[in-house]
């Protein structure tokens, strides 16, 4: 084939008028070609996530694992890469990756229905417990309201419902430096064992005690594993007060689940107890029936979005409820993004 650089001038010409009435004839037939951009579909996620929530933790049915199973196709596209570079991310890549991006797209949707649940007030008597993303809750009562262990890229909107903030590691995905921030400028107390602010009264590497509003919190030391990675982990047993009857939280973050290392809280009574999924299966038991007995443990960290694969800690939804169902406490479940559960009269509903 000839180049078309040898042809006559007027013949390469009209060459081009061709090429151009063929594309102008085909682009105006859609019936044979269509030349336009491919439109994505928004994504449909948020409407699972809306079926989810008229189901319940408490109740495990075939529901509620359809949703889940669908839920846990959307995580198996996005990789741990895309979602780092969600959260670094400028506004407007966030913002197209949550419309075209199922997984994401749950995930926004959870931040919403968490903060718009926290604004409306809460009856005396009862504890409303939000679960937000990873191992991330936000609890309000009727006098207060405080948030454990939030990582989400939205979590300085939280500011200004805490009473106090608190996270009990150092690792990315159990802390929300902008929430951290946000807090301490307006005063409000962020408790961790890692905070850089000498003299911070609120900074502890040791068991502490501490009263913030109605709100009695005790602080211990654990360890995260045994390795060269390990971090101290600050676990938070809380005492919601007297207008909750006394409604007592423990939340342990990535504790190793070292008996001992709970002898301050041996034989405590604890309500709701919140655990990690254990790299090295079923640890959760050393502590859980055997130092203490909670009434309640909700079994968190699955589907972190950060790991890659449920061999570096991605837990999958079926990994989550197959594990609850082996923990020594009759009621252990899992909650999931944007889920709520109200204690009242003396249980979880």
């Amino acid at each position: 084939m000839k180049n078309i650089k040898n042809y006559p001038m007027k013949l390469y010409l009209k060459i081009l008028c061709m090429t151009a009435s063929v594309i102008c004839m085909l682009s105006c037939n859609k019936d044979k070609i269509d030349w336009t951009v491919p439109q994505h579909q928004e994504s449909q996620a948020p409407v699972t996530m809306q079926s989810l929530w008229q189901t319940s933790p408490l109740d495990v049915n075939e529901a509620r694992a359809d949703l889940f199973s669908s839920i846990q196709s959307y995580a198996d596209t996005c990789s741990s890469m895309t979602f780092s570079r969600f959260l670094e991310g400028e506004q407007w890549l966030a913002g197209s990756l949550i419309k075209y991006n199922d997984i994401l797209a749950c995930y926004n949707a959870a931040f919403d229905r968490v903060i718009n649940g926290i604004a409306e007030d809460v009856p005396a008597g009862e504890v409303h417990i939000w679960m937000l993303y990873n191992m991330g809750y936000v609890i309000k009562t009727s006098s207060g309201c405080f948030g454990i262990d939030i990582y989400h890229r939205r979590g300085v909107e939280l500011a200004p419902y805490l009473d106090f903030y608190a996270s009990t590691h150092v690792h990315q995905d159990h802390r929300c430096d902008a929430l951290a921030d946000a807090m301490l400028e307006a005063g409000k107390p962020v408790l961790t064992n890692y905070l850089d602010r000498p003299g911070y009264e609120y900074t502890t590497t040791e068991d502490a005690d501490f009263t913030i509003g109605n709100f009695s919190i005790h602080s211990f030391l654990t360890n995260h594993n045994n390795g060269n990675t390990n971090v101290p982990v600050t676990v938070f047993k809380i005492d919601c007060g007297e207008d909750t009857g006394h409604f007592i939280l423990m939340h342990s973050g990535d504790s190793n689940f070292i008996p001992e290392q709970f002898d301050s809280v041996k034989d405590s009574e604890v309500n709701v107890y919140i655990p990690r999924y254990a790299p090295n299966e079923l640890t959760e038991n050393n502590v859980i029936g055997a130092v203490f007995n909670p009434d309640y443990v909700l079994l968190s960290h699955i589907l972190e979005l950060s790991h890659s694969d449920p061999d570096s800690s991605r837990w999958t939804l079926q990994q989550g409820l197959t594990r609850a169902s082996l923990l020594n406490c009759t009621n252990s479940y899992m909650p999931f993004w944007g889920e709520k559960l109200i204690w009242k009269d003396g249980k979880l509903q």
